[in-house]
């Protein structure tokens, strides 16, 4: 993992630290069959669907000399909430925290990769477990379901504690009034499913996903503005820190098989793979990525030693697990 992080830049910077440090890193590495693209931003000024949009734009700069839609001006429209006194204090306790790039975590990662057929035999389990037609579980939610279930079967919990799974909402339409789909910001919200290992374990692949989905469309215009207004009364900065109890049972699920990672050609060839950098202290990340072959998910997991050291050798021996998935 520490050689890993020498192809990314800006490694342990938060979000907070964008008063002194880049909004924007980007690093190019030559190795000796290829080279390594990779950046790095602040959550302050972009959400991973502008900043893709940003990458893939300004690659076909690169290529063409110029973008095509250049007659469309960049989306800056914002929101913010009425009667907010600035400037927005956050306490000093809240920013005088341990930083992130001093601590030693040791990590374990891999390379989930579904093919468009074994998502679809996913989806299509999910959906007939659960038999509504009027709730659909979608490809995405059926994969990050198998996997969530598939780690927390090894993971060694009791069967009585509870694991949760981040998913991030884009918010730009789900705003009232709704924002242009293209604005440039951060406009994404999390929204946390859980349940008891004893749950998920037994309960079935359509009733887990059940619980991400109904956390997905329980992001509204009202519980946005809720969390929001509560922010700015507490000046509260929510971390899940793998040495906090917490951090052994949560999941954050970043990135979307929606946006555009293989199209991007700086003139230098399209990419042939997409991976994730650090976690920066999170005790759980899976990384969603589009896959190379079209209708595939990529889910990169990065998940720490202290907490997973023998999951991953019992997951392999799984064959309910890994009937659906290659490994990289």
């Amino acid at each position: 993992m520490k050689t890993i992080r020498l192809f990314f830049p800006v490694n342990g910077v938060r979000s907070i630290d964008g008063l002194s440090e880049p909004l924007l890193a980007v690093q190019v590495t030559e190795i000796k069959d290829g080279i390594v693209f990779s950046f790095g931003y602040n959550h302050l000024v972009a959400d991973g669907s502008s900043m893709w949009k940003f990458i893939h734009v300004w690659s076909k700069i690169c290529l063409n000399g110029e973008w095509e839609n250049h007659h469309q001006p960049l989306v800056l429209r914002g929101w913010f909430l009425d009667k907010i006194d600035f400037p927005i204090h956050i306490p000093v306790s809240e920013i005088e925290t341990e930083r992130v790039k001093n601590r030693e975590i040791s990590t374990k990662e891999r390379v989930f990769h579904f093919t468009k057929e074994k998502i679809s035999e996913l989806k299509a389990k999910a959906n007939g477990e659960i038999g509504s037609s009027d709730i659909k579980i979608s490809s995405l939610q059926a994969v990050l379901t198998h996997l969530w279930r598939s780690i927390v079967r090894h993971s060694g919990l009791n069967r009585e504690e509870e694991s949760h799974c981040g998913v991030a909402a884009d918010f730009r339409q789900r705003l009232n009034p709704p924002l242009d789909k293209d604005s440039f910001g951060n406009v994404a919200n999390l929204g946390m499913a859980t349940a008891t290992v004893g749950d998920l374990v037994d309960r079935g692949l359509g009733w887990a996903a059940l619980q991400i989905n109904k956390t997905v469309r329980s992001q509204t215009n009202e519980n946005f503005r809720t969390f929001v207004e509560n922010w700015v009364r507490n000046g509260k900065i929510p971390r899940i820190d793998v040495r906090s109890k917490r951090g052994d049972h949560v999941f954050i699920v970043t990135n979307s098989p929606r946006f555009e990672v293989y199209d991007n050609d700086f003139g230098l060839g399209k990419p042939i793979a997409v991976r994730a950098g650090p976690a920066n202290g999170i005790g759980g990340k899976l990384v969603v990525f589009r896959g190379i072959e079209e209708g595939s998910i990529d889910v990169h997991a990065i998940l720490t030693l202290s907490l997973w050291s023998d999951m991953l050798l019992n997951l392999f021996d799984d064959v309910e697990s890994m009937e659906n998935v290659t490994i990289t």
